[in-house]
């Protein structure tokens, strides 16, 4: 029984069930109107209040996770950074600073575009920044950069897409791809 009230509709079947049985057994009693109406309506009233339980249970965690055995261990934090002047030389045994890079008006880093990746069963991988750069420099065809944006979405970490985009590319870039 409990497996029928865990799906919506054999549940609403069996509420039905109920309520019709309960105002026919009180009309076959040869109870007054107002009395079957009253029967069925702390019927009604049951049968809510067991669906509203029902359905707050539904809402419960059906479990909680178990703690971990062992505490997690974090990475310790920075203190202190040093902070060379340009021109200025590191300390014995400690590591040469980056140069300072010039600052940058795109949000993300784009890594350089190169070649499509070897091909895989006769399909070519393609390298996402390469076709939003072929895209740029074609801006008649502007929603092919369109095109491009929304591939990222399928690209590897390193911006190539799955040989299954060969076609796709292929038949949209057309002419514009290299030989």
């Amino acid at each position: 029984m409990t497996a029928i009230l865990r799906r919506p509709v054999p549940r609403f079947c069996v509420w039905a069930a109920i309520l019709i049985g309960v105002a026919a057994a009180t009309a076959a009693a040869g109870l007054a109107w107002w009395l079957i109406a009253l029967v069925e309506l702390v019927a009604w009233a049951v049968v809510t209040l067991v669906e509203r339980a029902l359905w707050r249970a539904s809402l419960a965690p059906a479990r909680a996770f178990p703690a971990p055995a062992q505490p997690v261990q974090l990475a310790p934090a920075v203190e202190a950074v040093r902070v060379l002047e340009p021109g200025a030389a590191a300390a014995p045994g400690e590591p040469e600073p980056e140069p300072a890079a010039a600052p940058s008006r795109r949000l993300a880093r784009q890594p350089k575009a190169g070649p499509p990746a070897p091909a895989i069963g006769g399909r070519v991988r393609w390298n996402v920044w390469s076709l939003e750069k072929l895209a740029r420099e074609h801006p008649e065809a502007e929603e092919l950069e369109f095109m491009a944006m929304s591939l990222r979405d399928f690209a590897d970490a390193d911006g190539h897409l799955p040989a299954g985009f060969d076609p796709l590319v292929r038949e949209s870039f057309g002419d514009l791809l290299p030989g």
